[in-house]
């Protein structure tokens, strides 16, 4: 007889939202200091995916694939915890990552592929963004963070080059599945059910 699925606690969605834009930033660090060349709102993210050195490359396509992962499993816990629209955001999201996961893949010098899935991680993610973000206003100071970094990317999108609102994003959607997992921890009983919808702790 096969036992059923067992779904973790919220909590350990909520470590894990937590870790992993902590983890994606100390690869971003790393590669970029390994690079040497790379300067901030001077070239894309994606150039580092393509480094001359290949340590530097690996760093980051590995850091996009990892985080990536890491972030279809928040967006598991989003759906399997969360109420109304956190769980369609939580389905969303997880689309969303899974394109992150293949920027690593498909790199710059594999342009229209790198293009495409880049491109679709961003407007996939921001849509996640935005869904899971309304189940904010029954709660207190978490919508005014949504609202600050929503509008904050806006503006670097209207105002910005592209090498450095690309940056500035990456920063503020970090920021925010950080919050995510705060979220996640203090498990607020407004935003997560007790139990998962699937398996069973």
């Amino acid at each position: 007889m096969v036992s059923p699925m067992r779904i973790p606690p919220l909590k350990v969605f909520g470590y894990v939202a937590l870790a992993a834009p902590v983890f994606f930033a100390v690869m971003w660090i790393a590669s970029a200091t390994t690079d040497g060349a790379w300067q901030f709102g001077v070239l894309s993210l994606s150039d580092m995916g393509i480094s001359k050195n290949p340590l530097s490359a690996f760093l980051f396509n590995f850091g996009c694939i990892a985080t990536g992962i890491c972030g279809m499993f928040i967006g598991f816990g989003m759906f399997t915890y969360g109420k109304k629209t956190l769980k369609t955001g939580g389905i969303i999201y997880m689309a969303g990552m899974f394109f992150l996961s293949l920027v690593g893949v498909f790199t710059l010098d594999n342009y229209q592929a790198h293009e495409f899935v880049a491109s679709t991680f961003g407007l996939v993610a921001s849509a996640a963004v935005l869904v899971s973000s309304v189940s904010d206003w029954r709660l207190s100071w978490y919508i005014y963070a949504d609202v600050f970094l929503i509008v904050f990317s806006a503006i670097q999108v209207i105002a910005q080059p592209f090498a450095v609102w690309e940056a500035f994003i990456t920063i503020t959607a970090m920021i925010w599945i950080f919050i995510m997992g705060i979220k996640m921890l203090k498990h607020e009983s407004v935003l997560f059910t007790d139990t998962p919808r699937i398996g069973g702790n």
